[in-house]
């Protein structure tokens, strides 16, 4: 079969086009299913840069950071120190002064090449027209966003089904072993959806996406939108692999063949055994001894939401052991504590008052 490659001209683009179309009825899981899948990817891709597109104005810009990192106007006011400022920013009759400019991108990581472009001060049906047009370019350059977040990995000579079965192994701590909260804290932290997508999901790569466009020139890590069996993917069969395009692309398809052949509930107990917890700690069972000095089954609440805020970062969160004491590290690791336990109530795991108390304990791990 010739290999995919890039899309770098117009008959590049109508070569892949025109395979597409003849691949379009592939059998779910086939090898032409999974090709089908990539030229779809690189065509999106190919057409995306092709586009001109018109950056967001700075109001538009602001608004929807706000609703990627969930902040009110309320948080905007407390920002810029004063309720009217916040709301005349965001009502347009007042324009980002170079201070407010300055806040945002060191509070908040904004960028300021958005913040600062020029924009009208503008009311009534101007307004409105405005805004809904930049809205317009907005959802342009989110669909960008995430077909460059899909973009990120592929690769030929990945494993077939029938070996990715063979490779599921006995594990030492079985999922009915773990105690409901702690699983439920996992899912909250790393994949809420992961019951019902497919292998990789689609919403999280355009959150993914807006994330990338809202932080975009503002030098922080961007968002890979990876699922709980995308991350058992890289773990299970790209071990060692440096992140970049082709390793993302190559998550995306394992993670369907991973879905194929394995039950849900099998893919989440070699995760769970599998992935890392800062240090020497590989497994669920070796970061609960280590930072607990307990068997999974006994973890408590604040303790399994304390595991599951460590994936995303785990040396950033984990305290004891050889850290040295840290105040500054030791309010991150307990604020991505509560964030977890946040999201298990607002996504109806636990009672918001289990979390509230939760969020009461200290961090106990073994110092």
């Amino acid at each position: 079969m010739t290999p995919i490659r890039p899309i770098r001209t117009d008959d590049d683009h109508r070569a892949a086009l025109a395979e597409i179309d003849r691949l379009f009825g592939a059998a779910p899981g086939s090898e032409d299913a999974d090709r089908l899948e990539v030229l779809c990817v690189l065509v999106a891709d190919h057409e995306r840069r092709q586009a001109q597109l018109e950056a967001p104005d700075p109001v538009d810009y602001l608004t929807l950071a706000m609703t990627v990192q969930g902040r009110s106007q309320s948080d905007l006011a407390a920002l810029l120190g004063s309720r009217s400022r916040a709301s005349e920013v965001l009502n347009r009759r007042r324009h980002l002064s170079a201070e407010m400019i300055g806040r945002l991108v060191r509070d908040w990581s904004l960028a300021a090449g958005p913040l600062s472009a020029p924009y009208e001060i503008v009311g009534g049906l101007k307004r409105g027209l405005a805004r809904g047009l930049a809205a317009v370019g907005i959802v342009a350059l989110l669909g960008a966003g995430a077909v460059a977040a899909t973009f990120w990995a592929y690769g030929r000579g990945l494993a077939s089904e029938a070996e990715i079965a063979m490779l599921a192994t006995d594990v030492a701590v079985p999922l009915a072993d773990l105690p409901p909260h702690v699983v439920k804290a996992f899912l909250a932290a790393e994949d809420a959806d992961y019951y019902g997508h497919g292998g990789y999901s689609l919403p999280a790569i355009l959150r993914a996406g807006i994330d990338n466009v809202v932080k975009l020139g503002s030098g922080a890590k961007p968002a890979g939108a990876a699922t709980i069996t995308q991350q058992l993917a890289k773990n299970l069969l790209l071990a060692g692999q440096p992140p970049s395009i082709e390793r993302k692309l190559r998550e995306i398809v394992l993670a369907r063949r991973l879905e194929a052949v394995l039950s849900k509930d099998r893919i989440l107990e070699l995760y769970l055994n599998r992935i890392y917890f800062g240090g020497p700690a590989w497994g669920i069972a070796q970061a609960s001894r280590q930072y607990f000095g307990k068997t999974p089954a006994e973890l408590d609440l604040a303790e399994g939401a304390y595991l599951a805020a460590l994936p995303k970062a785990p040396n950033d969160y984990r305290l004891g052991g050889d850290i040295a004491p840290d105040a500054g590290r030791e309010a991150r690791a307990r604020d991505r504590r509560d964030w977890v336990l946040g999201r298990m109530a607002a996504d109806g795991m636990i009672s918001a008052s289990a979390a509230r108390m939760a969020q009461g304990e200290g961090l106990s791990v073994i110092r």
